[in-house]
């Protein structure tokens, strides 16, 4: 979902008068003498998202009357860096919106409860869909539940790739599929709009075609999961795209800045392009037509679709919060509560409760409503999650961008590059 920068806003509405400020405590919240309980509640999003999670929030106060829950937001990507000052502090807020990548790292330094400590009573797993439901589990402690689920998609212009004459993509098509259509849809504009945004620049693409050769980028122990040869055939086929003018060239790939408004699909630069499928609904602010949207290319007699459902965000309760069940009760709410569901609607993807989902699916319309259909049409061909990736992920993703960058301006060999990569990876794991 695209987020808007903007600063963190906070919430208390019991904290308005200086008599209850004075009874707070420092710490994860905190007890009045009349019984009452605070917590603190964190994630990260733009208006849109904090205004249905502040409607959510009043309705689970309505039912808790004890309970008040003080909340503040911002974007991603000042989010964690607070968080880390705060965890720093021994300030960490009772209840944490947590991102797949940074899972593992705050796991494993203590901050995050195991969730297993907790009975069905209190925080239902039962209704989540089996796919995710164990998500945010490491070495056997459960450190997050999912909060939305969302998985790959290869986006594109329907419209314009009709007009075209191009046979559209269909579900079962392959990596040579998407090439030989490509080429036809460059040529088709002589090279005004290219078939594909190279998708060098997604990580994430590469881990579907990994997993499409019975590989992942990862082992469960956290080392690297393919060998050189394995990405030597993947740079390779990436500088084929290029080469042959299939895939947009470096100069327009390189000003990717991870904003679906400014991709090349979105500047029409591109027919198609790799997406997670919870953000593609911001294409239609930008885009007349809107998208469709296809199952990610599969390897030629291939038998898997590597595409797997990925918690869109995770929750978590702080390890050290003085109300964990009151915390544990927050988060059933905004996980298994159909109400709450409705409200909170697609802000943070599809929901992961099978209820929640049901109801919620039959009042969308629109883009939702695509991205709703497209994960339904895939769901019993969707396979499980990886586990969450070693800290040292972050630094290898921006590693590969910038050698698909150099690679694609000619400044170094795919050997290079792949030599380069092995001894990076090594460094950061």
């Amino acid at each position: 979902m695209s987020v808007r920068r903007q600063p963190p806003t906070t919430r208390g509405r019991a904290a308005a008068t200086m008599l209850v400020a004075a009874m707070l405590l420092t710490a994860c919240g905190g007890d009045a003498t009349d019984g009452r309980v605070e917590l603190r509640f964190t994630w990260w999003g733009d208006d849109e998202r904090a205004r249905v999670t502040e409607e959510a929030i009043a309705l689970f106060e309505e039912r808790h009357p004890n309970i008040t829950v003080n909340t503040s937001y911002a974007a991603f990507s000042g989010y964690f860096e607070r968080l880390a000052t705060e965890v720093a502090g021994n300030n960490a807020p009772d209840v944490i919106q947590m991102d797949y990548a940074y899972l593992r790292e705050y796991g494993d330094r203590g901050v995050l409860a195991d969730l297993h400590e907790f009975d069905e009573d209190q925080l239902g797993t039962e209704g989540i869909t089996p796919l995710l439901a164990r998500s945010g589990e490491i070495d056997g402690s459960l450190y997050a539940l999912p909060m939305a689920q969302n998985t790959h998609a290869w986006a594109y212009d329907e419209q314009a790739w009709t007009e075209s004459g191009v046979p559209l993509p269909e579900a079962g098509w392959t990596w040579e599929d998407l090439l030989s259509s490509s080429q036809a849809l460059t040529e088709s504009t002589d090279g005004e709009r290219y078939g594909t945004t190279d998708f060098g620049w997604s990580w994430e693409t590469y881990q579907v075609w990994l997993r499409q050769q019975d590989k992942d980028l990862y082992t469960d122990a956290g080392e690297i999961g393919f060998t050189s040869d394995d990405l030597r055939t993947y740079l390779e086929l990436l500088d084929e795209f290029r080469t042959t003018e299939a895939a947009t060239p470096a100069t327009i790939t390189s000003e990717i800045d991870g904003a679906i408004t400014n991709s090349p699909l979105a500047m029409s630069d591109a027919y198609s392009e790799f997406a997670w499928d919870s953000a593609t609904t911001t294409f239609f602010s930008v885009m007349p037509e809107g998208v469709d949207l296809a199952p990610m290319p599969r390897t030629e007699g291939g038998e898997r679709i590597g595409q797997f459902a990925k918690p869109g965000t995770l929750i978590s309760i702080a390890a050290n919060s003085d109300h964990p069940e009151e915390s544990a009760a927050l988060v059933d709410f905004l996980l298994n509560d159909v109400d709450a569901g409705l409200i909170l609607g697609t802000s943070r993807g599809m929901p992961v409760n099978d209820d929640v989902r049901a109801a919620v699916g039959a009042e969308l319309d629109g883009p939702d409503q695509l991205v709703y259909d497209y994960e339904e049409a895939l769901a019993d061909e969707l396979e499980e999650p990886p586990s969450a990736p070693p800290p040292g992920n972050s630094a290898l993703k921006r590693e590969w961008q910038r050698l698909n960058s150099v690679i694609g301006f000619g400044r170094l060999s795919i050997d290079d590059a792949v030599e380069q990569f092995m001894e990076r990876a090594e460094q950061e794991l």
